[in-house]
């Protein structure tokens, strides 16, 4: 059974993987996770135009899968499948914005965030701030 749960959510997070870092580079995530940043610390106040609106939006959602993905592999991998670490994060009780401000604290770090793709940079991030133990 847990063999069966890792084959099947391993390629699910690995399509996932893929379809987003065709168009987003961490440079990107970084933009957008940093205006919702902006927008929620503002209590909302900021006017947005709809395509940063859209662009916020797709930061929560990435950080909302990554996070409910490797949350889930570090449970499987709590139970002994053979799981990368880089792929899990003990994210249990973590808001989404915790992860937005963790990325966006990290991620302005890093120089030349054009050659990183998002998800694998959000994905090392996630797992070195939360490991999975």
């Amino acid at each position: 059974m847990k063999k069966k749960l890792v084959i099947f959510i391993l390629p699910i997070f690995l399509i996932v993987n893929n379809s987003l870092s065709q168009e987003f580079s961490a440079y990107d995530l970084l933009k957008s996770c940093n205006n919702y940043k902006t927008w929620i610390d503002g209590n909302f106040e900021d006017p947005v135009d709809p395509q940063i609106l859209f662009n916020m939006g797709k930061c929560q959602g990435i950080m909302e899968t990554t996070g409910k993905v490797m949350l889930t592999l570090c449970i499987e991998r709590k139970r002994n499948a053979n799981i990368n670490k880089q792929l899990t994060a003990n994210l249990e009780g973590v808001k989404t914005i915790t992860l937005v401000k963790e990325y966006v604290s990290r991620a302005s770090k890093v120089t030349n965030l054009q050659k990183y793709n998002a998800q694998e940079l959000l994905s090392v991030i996630l797992s070195k701030r939360w490991p999975c133990r």
